[in-house]
């Protein structure tokens, strides 16, 4: 099969196929990809996999994209199902050439019935502002790599790019998922959605003893105020004050639902969210429709996402010290004075959960 990847403009020169993109990434990364769908060249039909279903089923409710499904729910490479890691082939080493792959069942009869002609595969190179506006961000760089020049020069750059996604669940997987949240949020009660952590760097963790005061400090300034933590365990702190701020895994393990229709459920059920630079954050950001807190404790958040309208970012000392908002991409953007970004500043100590909840508050005047 011929394998592309992001370099050298041959993919932007693909007309009339059917491309079946790779995309062995993160949630977040799913998220962002939906940005630069709109923008490929609409003579070809695309589909999506990856090792890991819960994340290919984001793409259920989508356009333009086809989710086509491994037959492995959880995050992996392919080596579970029989096959070499990733089909055999080596991210970093794309050559834009017909290459011997090796698909596993039940992908490989999936791939054969729906004639894929090719497939990329995709780096995903993160820039971290070292780009230039308007390819500031991941997702705009790669667009800039993946899509002809012309055709690319057809948007207009300088307003928030479009995502492909409805970033909705079907319908019987939102009331499987409404069904078990009233266990722990009943219908008069506010969902406060909170994401700790992430799969890819510890330092942009958010430690659980600020979970833990978060979750008592918005129960006592909203008393109908209800937390649940996107995430994959219960922290020690949490588990011993039971009920205090149940995980999305203590809820909906078994409801047989993925964690993109559980995640893209709770997110729209919500009165407010507020979480760390990782996938479930990218979502809400997406979705928007409600007061949002990024908390970016490693990372600067123009590098990442679209604008969200009413969403506020509190940026920590970290990120300040490795002057990531000095580089080329801010400093680009900024000059040409468009596609804001609410950012707060944080410079001489992480925040705190009490500089969370009184962003909340800033953007949500009723209650936090």
């Amino acid at each position: 099969m011929l394998v592309l990847g992001e370099k050298d403009g041959a993919f932007a020169a693909v007309r009339n196929s059917r491309v079946l993109i790779y995309w062995p990434h993160g949630f977040g990364d799913f998220v962002h990809l939906s940005y630069v769908i709109p923008l490929l060249d609409p003579s070809n039909e695309y589909f999506i996999t990856r090792f890991g279903d819960d994340f290919v089923h984001l793409y259920d409710e989508g356009e333009s994209v086809t989710p086509m499904y491994s037959g492995e729910s959880s995050i992996g490479n392919g080596s579970a199902l029989g096959a070499p890691p990733h089909f055999g082939l080596d991210m970093d080493r794309i050559a834009n050439r017909v290459e011997r792959i090796e698909i596993p069942e039940p992908l490989r009869s999936r791939v054969r019935d729906a004639k894929i002609d090719l497939m990329l595969f995709s780096r995903y190179p993160e820039m971290t502002g070292r780009t230039p506006y308007p390819y500031h961000t991941k997702a705009r760089f790669l667009a800039s790599n993946l899509v002809d020049p012309a055709r690319l020069a057809q948007f207009d750059l300088s307003k928030p790019l479009r995502s492909s996604l409805a970033f909705r669940a079907p319908e019987d997987a939102v009331r499987r998922v409404e069904a078990r949240l009233r266990d722990a949020v009943a219908p008069r009660e506010h969902l406060y959605l909170l994401s700790p952590g992430g799969h890819t760097q510890l330092r942009k963790i958010f430690p659980e003893q600020e979970v833990v005061a978060f979750a008592h400090e918005i129960r006592r300034r909203d008393p109908l105020a209800r937390i649940v933590t996107v995430d994959e365990h219960t922290s020690d702190a949490l588990g011993r004050e039971r009920g205090l701020a149940p995980t999305t895994t203590d809820l909906f393990a078994n409801v047989g639902v993925p964690f993109a229709h559980v995640l893209v459920t709770l997110i729209r059920a919500s009165h407010a969210y507020a979480g760390v630079a990782s996938g479930p954050l990218h979502t809400a950001l997406s979705i928007g429709g409600r007061p949002i807190v990024g908390i970016w404790l490693g990372h600067w958040p123009e590098y990442y996402d679209e604008p969200s309208p009413g969403a506020v970012h509190l940026v920590g000392p970290l990120v300040y010290r490795e002057k990531l908002d000095r580089r080329l991409g801010a400093r680009s953007k900024a000059a040409a004075g468009v596609l804001p970004y609410s950012i707060v500043p944080f410079r001489k100590q992480p925040p705190r959960a009490l500089d969370v909840i009184e962003a909340l508050e800033r953007i949500s005047p009723r209650r936090p």
